[in-house]
């Protein structure tokens, strides 16, 4: 078997030096990085040089890519991460060019379980989680926490900088009532964000750190803070990266999440509102040392490592499946194959 990871952007992947891309990046290096500690080749190239062989998987992250490869008759997985389609609608370009992908794929993946229903019209679609790090993301001493909440999110959609898919407001609002710090970390999206929704700078202990800050940086952010909150009404990851990544420093959350995973140390919000939010956030800290505790047994579960090893078997049965024809029962065909390798 071997591995190509397609090139979704123009954002470089490094294989050494300061951690430093978006999110995308972030998963396909990790992607590559343990399929190589597995023994398996797997290069990252742009579409364009491809050369595809009955043994190569191509994986592809982005939609328009996909119906390129199809062109070329290049078979291919696809990991949908645009949840743009989910705010435009079924209607919309972007959902009809999502599903298009969909079904012209070997199969394809997606990362919260609540999209495998948006993308109800097709079979191909299956579950995989996101991972995390846990060599890099390690939790610090209880002593080194203020008593701060953190946020860690680029807010806004679809071009649209005002739109408050994070949560931001309801978290400075459950923070100001909670008499709490609260700092907020993330791309210059979110300065953009602040400009519009200008009075939420009113709150005195709020501290904003719009530079995109470095991976090294971020994990100071995790392993200072005391509570991480994560009110977000739409996420296409469940659970996203940064939940994982707070888990991992064993700094209890506050969040919404709608995953039937379990996630140790996740005070799982009811509703988006502040009594809720506040009534979670003060019950974390009223118990915080059991969430501590709990988040620092098994950290390794969500470990990108073991995430790829799932990946690879997906991987090989999609060498499996094409001995089979395209029918509208490819999913059944499938779920055999994938079955035989639990």
């Amino acid at each position: 078997m071997k591995v190509i990871q397609v090139v979704s952007s123009n954002i470089p992947i490094q294989e050494t030096g300061e951690r430093r891309w978006g999110a995308l990046e972030l998963i396909q290096r990790e992607y590559q990085k343990n399929l190589h500690k597995m023994g398996i080749e797997c290069e990252i190239k742009w579409l364009n040089e491809v050369e595809y062989a009955p043994d190569t998987i191509v994986h592809i992250h982005v939609a328009n890519l996909c119906l390129e490869a199809k062109q070329r008759g290049i078979p291919y997985i696809y990991s949908n991460h645009d949840h743009t389609s989910v705010h435009l609608g079924k209607g919309s370009w972007l959902y009809k060019q999502q599903l298009e992908a969909i079904k012209g794929s070997v199969f394809s993946i997606a990362h919260g379980e609540s999209v495998l229903d948006f993308f109800g019209e097709t079979d191909k679609l299956f579950y995989l989680p996101h991972g995390v790090d846990t060599s890099y993301y390690l939790p610090s001493p209880a002593c080194m926490r203020n008593n701060s909440l953190l946020m860690v999110a680029s807010n806004g959609m679809a071009g649209d900088y005002g739109i408050d898919r994070k949560g931001f407001r309801l978290g400075i609002e459950a923070a100001k009532k909670l008499d709490l710090p609260i700092t907020i970390v993330g791309s210059e999206a979110n300065a953009k964000f602040f400009e519009i929704h200008s009075d939420l700078l009113n709150y005195q202990k709020l501290t904003i750190d719009s530079s995109n800050p470095k991976e090294s940086d971020k994990l100071k952010y995790f392993q200072s803070h005391r509570l991480f909150l994560h009110p977000s009404y739409l996420e296409f990851g469940s659970p996203c990266l940064t939940l994982l990544e707070a888990r991992s420093c064993a700094l209890p959350m506050v969040a919404a999440y709608d995953g039937s995973m379990k996630i140790d140390g996740l005070n799982k919000i009811d509703r988006l509102d502040v009594d809720d939010i506040c009534s979670r956030i003060q019950y974390t800290l009223d118990n915080y040392e059991a969430f501590v505790y709990i988040m620092r047994q098994n950290r390794e579960k969500h470990d990108w490592s073991n995430i790829t090893k799932q990946l690879h078997k997906m991987y090989q049965a999609a060498l499996d499946v094409r001995k089979f024809e395209d029918t509208p029962t490819v999913q059944k065909r499938y779920i055999e194959t994938y079955a035989k390798r639990d």
